[in-house]
């Protein structure tokens, strides 16, 4: 459940201050720390304002796909469909015209309830280190003992403002 959670989180998973670049992350530290801020309140509108442009692509194409899937499902498909639409607190009919940003907010909100416990450590994470190669940027994180070094949270440099993305997660920063 660990690796879900924060793969959910580090890759919309996965999420730096306001909509479209705020205060505050001109460098990969202080997007880190505007991101645990936001854990930390459940922000997740804040949140779907920290993921870098491809990525919110990435979430509206996969939105897209599970909406046209919830509107022709029948039978056993439907009851999957209505199952997940009420694990990210949505209706069937909000599953059926579902964009980018609800599938987000929904993932994270499902997250957070599911992985309780893994969700309230990561406001106490600890920066252990940044690598960075031209505009993308890996922050490790340390939570309690270990080190996540499977999971860092995937940076952009997008406009000067350091943000998440989730489409490269676990992508080597070699040019």
């Amino acid at each position: 459940m660990r690796g879900w959670v924060w793969t959910c989180l580090a890759a919309g998973l996965g999420i730096l201050i306001g909509c479209g670049g705020g205060k505050g992350t001109a460098t990969p530290e202080a997007a880190f720390e505007a991101y645990k801020t936001a854990v930390a309140d459940k922000d997740f509108e804040g949140m779907w304002g920290m993921l870098s442009a491809a990525s919110r692509d990435r979430m509206e194409a996969d939105a897209k796909r599970i909406a046209e899937q919830a509107a022709k499902s029948e039978g056993v498909a439907k009851a999957a469909a209505e199952k997940q639409a009420k694990l990210m607190d949505l209706t069937m009919d909000q599953l059926k015209t579902l964009q980018g940003r609800g599938l987000f907010i929904g993932l994270l909100t499902m997250a957070a309830r599911e992985g309780k416990e893994e969700w309230e450590k990561l406001p106490r994470a600890q920066l252990d280190r940044v690598e960075i190669n031209v505009n993308r940027a890996n922050v490790f994180v340390k939570v309690g003992d270990r080190v996540e070094v499977d999971h860092p949270l995937p940076l952009v440099l997008e406009n000067g403002t350091w943000k998440i993305d989730m489409t490269d997660a676990g992508k080597s920063l070699a040019p």
